[in-house]
C-alpha cells in the first residue's frame, strides 16, 4: 500500500478545485493539440523526450481539460521518478482509498497518468494486463528514454499504444513563449530581423527547454541545463537503468562530444585514447542515445542500409547541451549551429568521400544538401554534391547565421529563417 499522503501530493483536485496554475502553464506546446484528442481512445497514449522539455506540464494541461467533464475521483496521476513504488501498490490504495471501488465497477472511465514510467521494471506487462482486463481504462504514459521504451511498448503492446514524441521548443514556440506573433513574423521577417536576431541566439545557447525560454541569466541557464539534464542522466537515469558502473568514462565521452560536436565517431580511436575497451566505448554512446542526450548521423551511401553500416557522426540532442559544456563560445559557436540544424531538419546522413556535406536530406521529391556555414561564400561543396547526385538531388543549402542570398545556384538562407520555414 502507497500512503495516502503520496497521492494526494500528486493529486490536489481530489480536494481542492482544479490543477494548481503553476503546474500546466498557461502555453500549450504543438503537441499538445495531437495528443488531447486522443486521450478518450481505449489506446495507451505513451509520451517520450528529453527531461525538463514540458512532458509533466502536457500531462497536467489534459488532466486539466479533463476535468471540466469527469469525476476529479476518476483522474489518478503518478510519478515514478523518486517513488519506491510500484503501479500494483499506487493503484491498489487508489482504488481502496480513492475509488472506494475496483476500477471495473467504477462509474466511468477512469483516467491513470503515470509519469516516469521506464523507472518500473516490467511496466509494459502490468500495463498490459490491466489494460486487458479493463476496457474503462485509459492510460497515459511518459518516459524520459527512448529505444528501449518505444521497443519495450511496441513488442508489449503491439495494437494497444499510441506514442508521440516531444522534443525541445522548437525556435516558434520560443518565440511564442517570449510573446512574439510568428504568424506576422512569417510574412514579413526582414521587418522583424533586429529583434529576432539577439532571440535567436539565446535560443540557439539554452532557449530550447521550457523553463528556459524567458531566461536571461546565462550563467543560471547553463547550471540549470548542467544540474537538472546533463548530471541527473549521467548519475541516475543511466546508471539506473543499466547498472553503468565507470561514471567517469559517461562524464568523458560527454565532454568529448561537447568540445567537438559532429565529430566522426571512431570506437577504436577514442577507446585506445582514454585506456578503455572498445566495446565499452561502444556500449557508452549507445546509453546515452537510448538517454536521449546524443543522436547519430550517418554517411550517405545511396541507400539507408549501406549508409547505416559506414561510419557516423554524433550530435547532442539540443544544441543547448553544448553550450553548457564550453565557456569559449567564439569558438563553439559554429558548431552549435551546425548542431541546431542536424536536430530541427532530422537529418540522418552526411557525406563525406572526396569532399563533405554537412547533411543529407532524403524527400520523396529527391535528395537536398544542407551545408551550415558562418561564411556565406562556401558553396562549393553543395555544388559538388549536386553534381555528383545530379539525377536525384533537387535543391541545396547554404545555413549562415545571418548572410543571405544566392551563389552558383545555391541558396544562402539564415538559420533563423529557415528553422521559421520562411525560405
Amino acid at each position: 500500500m502507497v500512503p495516502i499522503e503520496e497521492l494526494e501530493r500528486f493529486n490536489p483536485w481530489w480536494t481542492k478545485e482544479g490543477v494548481p496554475p503553476g503546474w500546466t502553464q498557461e502555453y500549450r506546446r504543438r503537441l499538445y493539440s495531437s495528443v488531447e484528442p486522443c486521450i478518450q481512445r481505449r489506446q495507451i497514449l505513451l509520451i517520450y523526450g528529453l527531461r525538463r522539455v514540458g512532458k509533466t506540464t502536457l500531462m497536467m494541461q489534459v488532466i486539466e481539460q479533463l476535468l471540466k467533464t469527469v469525476n476529479p475521483r476518476h483522474i489518478l496521476y503518478f510519478s515514478f521518478d523518486d517513488a519506491t513504488f510500484g503501479i500494483k501498490d499506487v493503484l491498489e490504495t487508489y482504488q481502496k482509498l480513492i475509488l472506494h471501488s475496483t476500477i471495473e465497477n467504477a462509474d466511468g472511465p477512469v483516467y491513470l497518468f503515470f509519469d516516469e514510467i521506464q523507472k518500473q521494471d516490467g511496466w509494459e506487462n502490468t500495463i498490459k494486463t490491466y489494460y486487458d482486463l479493463y476496457p474503462d481504462i485509459r492510460f497515459f504514459l511518459s518516459g524520459s528514454a527512448s529505444a528501449g521504451l518505444r521497443k519495450r511498448s511496441t513488442e508489449s503492446l503491439a495494437g494497444r499504444i499510441l506514442d508521440f514524441t516531444l522534443p525541445p521548443l522548437s525556435f516558434e514556440e520560443f518565440l511564442e513563449l517570449n510573446g512574439k506573433k510568428t504568424g506576422s513574423i512569417k510574412k514579413d521577417p526582414d521587418l522583424h530581423k533586429r529583434e529576432i536576431l539577439p532571440l535567436f541566439y539565446r535560443y540557439l545557447k539554452y532557449g530550447q527547454f521550457p523553463e528556459l525560454a524567458r531566461e536571461t541569466n546565462e550563467a543560471f541557464a547553463k547550471k540549470y541545463l548542467q544540474n537538472t539534464i546533463i548530471e541527473r542522466v549521467i548519475y541516475r537515469d543511466l546508471p539506473e537503468e543499466f547498472g553503468i558502473k565507470d561514471i567517469e568514462l559517461l562524464r568523458t565521452i560527454i565532454a568529448l562530444i561537447g568540445k567537438n560536436p559532429g565529430m566522426i565517431v571512431r570506437y577504436s580511436e577514442i577507446a585506445k585514447n582514454l585506456g578503455r575497451d572498445q566495446r565499452t566505448v561502444a556500449n557508452y554512446f549507445e546509453y546515452l542515445e537510448y538517454g536521449l542526450l546524443i543522436r547519430f548521423v550517418y554517411n550517405y551511401r545511396g541507400g539507408a542500409l549501406a549508409s547505416m553500416r559506414k561510419m557516423k557522426k554524433v550530435y547532442f540532442t539540443s544544441p543547448n547541451l553544448v553550450f553548457a559544456l564550453n565557456h569559449n563560445l567564439d569558438r563553439i559557436l559554429p558548431f552549435m549551429l551546425e548542431n541546431l540544424v542536424a536536430c530541427e531538419t532530422g537529418a540522418r546522413f552526411f557525406y563525406r568521400n572526396s569532399f563533405e556535406v554537412d547533411f543529407v536530406m532524403e524527400s520523396e521529391e529527391g535528395l537536398v544538401a544542407i551545408e551550415v556555414k558562418q561564411n556565406e561564400n562556401e558553396v562549393k561543396q553543395v555544388q559538388k554534391f549536386r553534381e555528383k547526385f545530379s539525377h536525384t538531388t533537387t535543391d541545396g543549402y547554404l545555413l549562415t547565421t545571418e548572410g543571405e542570398g544566392e551563389k552558383d545556384g545555391v541558396r544562402i538562407i539564415p538559420a533563423w529563417k529557415y528553422l521559421l520555414g520562411t525560405d
